[in-house]
């Protein structure tokens, strides 16, 4: 995995609980098997209320020129969520059996809640207004596709319905062992809110991003973010073929440059 992955799961995760879906704070960061099939291959859940739970499944990176191993690529950010009928509880008014206020427990609105679910997430992953997936979004270069996935089943008298939405995203490169992290980047802002949510996860980060050391990097290095070696492949230090110590000089544009 990487730290770009782990920051993915705690955006999505935290927007969600701060966007107030039908799931409500029950918003999961890598819950191993919150949907399980048994040996006779019916489907169960642990969990006793409706879920969201966040993956990072795997990323693959084919180019990399200009971040080394630091790449991260493609990544597939999944979303599994599900309610069963064993969730449900009563309606002190009407006496009848609900899942969530409004919601009866009837196969079209089980089927009804699972749709709701796969808007939400998708709208809160693109909210303006939610902190976290600003941060999210900012991570993500590019949003390259969406996958909607569902499955059920009825257990006895238990019924389970479960969805997954995966989408493949383009995302950043990790930081290098002490980059300078300046506030009002992507990386600054994830870390300010860290701090400013008291989320466990903050000293693992400072741990993993390490301490930005004078002279640990050369200044150059650590004002582009990437090695001397890169920056002379892409021709940084020439300008596309101009010599270091060429100048610019008023006048005849084919006579512009003058080397000193």
């Amino acid at each position: 995995m990487s730290l770009t992955m782990m920051a993915l799961r705690i955006c999505a995760v935290e927007a969600l609980k701060a966007a107030g879906t039908l799931v409500g704070q029950n918003v999961l960061d890598s819950e191993i098997a919150p949907i399980d099939m048994t040996a006779d291959g019916r489907m169960s859940t642990s969990q006793d209320a409706p879920f969201i739970a966040v993956y990072t499944d795997g990323a693959t990176s084919s180019d990399l020129q200009n971040t080394g191993l630091r790449s991260n690529g493609r990544v597939d950010l999944v979303f599994s969520y599900g309610v069963s009928r064993a969730m449900q509880k009563s309606n002190k008014q009407t006496g009848q059996a609900e899942i969530i206020d409004g919601i009866p427990v009837t196969d079209a609105h089980f089927e009804a809640v699972m749709d709701v679910l796969g808007v939400q997430i998708s709208r809160v992953l693109v909210d303006p207004d939610n902190e976290w997936a600003q941060v999210l979004s900012e991570l993500v270069l590019e949003w390259s596709s969406k996958e909607q996935l569902r499955s059920g089943s009825k257990i006895d008298a238990v019924r389970v319905a479960a969805g997954q939405l995966k989408f493949a995203v383009q995302v950043v490169a990790d930081p290098y062992l002490g980059q300078l992290i300046a506030p009002g980047t992507p990386w600054g802002r994830f870390l300010a809110l860290l701090e400013q949510e008291g989320l466990t996860q903050l000293e693992l980060f400072r741990s993993a991003l390490g301490v930005p050391a004078e002279g640990l990097y050369p200044p150059f290095e650590q004002l582009l973010g990437a090695p001397t070696c890169d920056v002379k492949s892409m021709l940084l230090y020439t300008f596309g073929g101009a010599p270091k110590t060429a100048t610019v000089v008023e006048g005849d544009p084919l006579q512009g440059l003058s080397d000193v």
